[in-house]
């Protein structure tokens, strides 16, 4: 049978569809060009049995916190200088000093006022206290390690915010001229059964036995001493110290840095032997100095304890813990580590200063030697734990001493 053109042409066009459709289906012709799959966008991550596949969605990066605007946070804020002790001695001296010029170098200029709260120990805990946000400080004597043994201290000298010390390192026993003791130096005294030495300190029990009576207790002991400590209520800074002398209730003192001290708060004591020098008692490795008025003129304890080993050993490691650092600025514990790099940085800042160490000096008469508060809260941390690690021996010695010496 013939077909019509017609039929063959739609016959033909057919066909060729068809074949469109098998080429595109993968058909079994050799002649096909296979597809390509495209290439994996990423990396397959194979999956341990018993784990869930690892996640392939990039992790997105927190935001930075914001920096620190030590500036804002301080402008307008009224600050808190505290002082253990009554005004007129020379913690407070340095005290209101750094009230009336540290505020320059902090950022914001804050306002900063003093306060006087004693005892010592009581300002103390009440800084230990404050609220963490760099407004309360205080002004510290020592580094307040021995201070930390005493029964109703609330703090630990390892988690106080150390600010910077102005100064440290010497610390001296002195006579009072005027009672006429028959004693020059420590060693004239050795032995001696005479006129007793006197002294005070808070010390209400062997457990209250500050660092003055500790430390006098143990040079006492070690030479033989006449020597008698008394209890005193309250706060003894240098002004009251200086007080109980003139008044005749005690006849000699132990303090730190107040002898560079004397000629401008008390001209004439020690060029006219009002107040006598009886034993040099300062860091290990320094030496008194002297003031405009003359020489620190006895030895240190080192010296006349020469051939004791072990007593020599026991003073300079409960004696140095007070005397490391002086006129301290300290904050409450867990503050904020920016807040606490800013005042840290302000207080570099104006002990690098030329002008403002001048003043202070002139302000207080006494000498500097600056300890960053980084360098000085790892070195508390250190002695405050060789403290703790040799407490049965310290708890021994303060029992013996205020045994034996306290009336």
């Amino acid at each position: 049978m013939r077909l019509s053109i017609k039929k063959a042409a739609a016959l033909t066009l057919l066909g060729a569809m068809f074949a469109v459709v098998l080429a595109a289906c993968g058909g079994d012709d050799p002649t096909a060009t296979p597809t390509t799959a495209p290439a994996p966008t990423a990396t397959a991550v194979p999956v341990v049995a018993g784990e869930a596949p690892a996640p392939t969605a990039t992790a997105v990066p927190a935001p930075a916190a914001p920096e620190f605007d030590a500036e804002a946070y301080f402008s307008g804020k009224l600050m808190r200088m505290l002082v253990g002790y009554n005004p007129g001695g020379g913690t407070d001296a340095v005290g209101r000093y750094m009230a009336g010029h540290l505020p320059k170098f902090i950022p914001g200029k804050p306002r900063m006022i003093v306060q006087n709260l004693t005892p010592n120990l009581t300002q103390r805990n009440f800084v230990w206290n404050a609220k963490p946000d760099g407004l309360t400080m205080s002004t510290e004597a020592t580094s307040g390690i021995v201070d930390q043994q005493e029964a109703a201290a609330q703090f630990d000298m390892r988690e106080v915010s150390a600010i910077g010390a102005t100064s440290g390192g010497d610390s001296f026993w002195a006579l009072w001229g005027a009672a006429n003791l028959p004693y020059v130096c420590a060693d004239s005294a050795s032995g001696k059964t005479g006129e007793l030495i006197t002294i005070a300190d808070n010390a209400a029990s062997w457990q209250d036995l500050g660092s003055t009576g500790f430390n006098t207790g143990m040079i006492a002991r070690a030479m033989k001493l006449p020597y008698q400590l008394l209890h005193v209520a309250g706060g003894l800074g240098s002004s009251t110290q200086k007080l109980m002398l003139q008044r005749g209730d005690v006849n000699s003192w132990n303090t730190s840095t107040v002898w560079s001290q004397l000629p401008l708060k008390n001209p004439g004591w020690t060029r006219d032997g009002i107040i006598k020098p009886f034993l040099d008692m300062s860091y290990s490795g320094t030496t008194m100095p002297s003031n405009t008025e003359g020489d620190f003129t006895c030895d240190k304890a080192e010296d006349y304890l020469g051939n004791m080993t072990t007593e020599l050993e026991q003073f300079y490691r409960y004696s140095d813990l007070r005397t490391s650092f002086a006129k301290n600025l300290l904050g409450p514990p867990n503050m904020d580590p920016a807040i606490l790099a800013s005042l840290r940085k302000s207080m570099d800042d104006a002990m690098n200063d030329a002008e403002f160490v001048a003043g202070l000096e002139k302000a207080s008469s006494i000498n500097t030697r600056y300890t960053p508060g980084a360098e000085m809260g790892a070195a508390m941390v250190k002695m405050t734990n060789d403290l703790i690690d040799n407490a049965v021996e310290y708890n021994e010695l303060r029992q013996e001493i205020y045994n034996t010496y306290v009336k």
